[in-house]
């Protein structure tokens, strides 16, 4: 189903974007995903017209070292907020998984020299094992990363990572305590995790970046046709 922009004027519009394969195309090294010069200015065009949020699994750390504090954040799946400007923070009661999470990275930092390509992130609330390079079995490391789920956390799935997570946070929980009454939200993600958001946002205006099953009411084929989409978006006269 195309989304029809003229529909849009009728609607109080928030927008919350996902970042990697969204609006950057995904990468095998996060750190490579950087935003080029029309993304800048695509956000910062959207972000003078439309009340927007950048939405991400991502720590608040690393989507800062690509866009600074320009603009608003919603960071490890909606347990960090960044305002503009402002340091970034954790909802309140979960600043004690930043110091779960460096005890359980020091623990299992060794799975990179046990499984070489593997990368262990420690997110500072979150950690991810990243497998794009990996050259072992993952079938073998599996077991070991499931056998030391943190407390309190659980243990999701997207493209070429595995995450521990904190229990109860996702995306479209955190897009839900961002809306005020009257407000439809604008959510876009390319990843099996955005799949519960995409649920929980039924009433709203959702779409898929990329292939597969989905639960969005759009899919755009890729980051570049949803960039156009945006810039279509941000061009009409709202």
């Amino acid at each position: 189903m195309q989304l029809d922009l003229k529909m849009l004027k009728t609607t109080k519009l928030k927008l919350f974007l996902d970042y990697d394969g969204t609006l950057v195309p995904l990468t095998s090294r996060p750190e490579d995903a950087k935003p080029d010069e029309d993304l800048i200015n695509l956000l910062n065009d959207l972000d003078r017209k439309f009340p927007m949020f950048l939405i991400t699994g991502r720590s608040a750390r690393d989507i800062q070292d690509f866009l600074d504090s320009k603009f608003e954040i919603i960071a490890m799946h909606g347990a960090q907020l960044i305002h503009k400007g402002e340091k970034p923070r954790f909802l309140p009661g979960l600043e004690k998984f930043v110091e779960i999470c460096d005890q359980y990275y020091s623990k299992l930092k060794y799975l990179e020299s046990e499984f070489p390509g593997l990368m262990v992130i420690n997110k500072g609330g979150g950690i991810q094992f990243h497998y794009y390079y990996l050259k072992g079995d993952l079938n073998e490391l599996l077991p070991i990363i499931m056998e030391n789920i943190p407390p309190g956390m659980e243990l999701y799935s997207g493209k070429f990572v595995l995450e521990y997570r904190i229990k109860g946070i996702n995306k479209g929980k955190a897009i839900l305590q961002h809306l005020e009454n009257g407000e439809t939200a604008l959510f876009a993600g390319d990843d099996t995790t955005d799949e519960e958001a995409f649920e929980l946002l039924k009433d709203h205006i959702t779409i898929k970046v990329g292939e597969g099953e989905t639960k969005a009411n759009y899919r755009v084929k890729d980051y570049k046709e949803f960039r156009n989409l945006l810039w279509g978006i941000s061009n009409e006269s709202f």
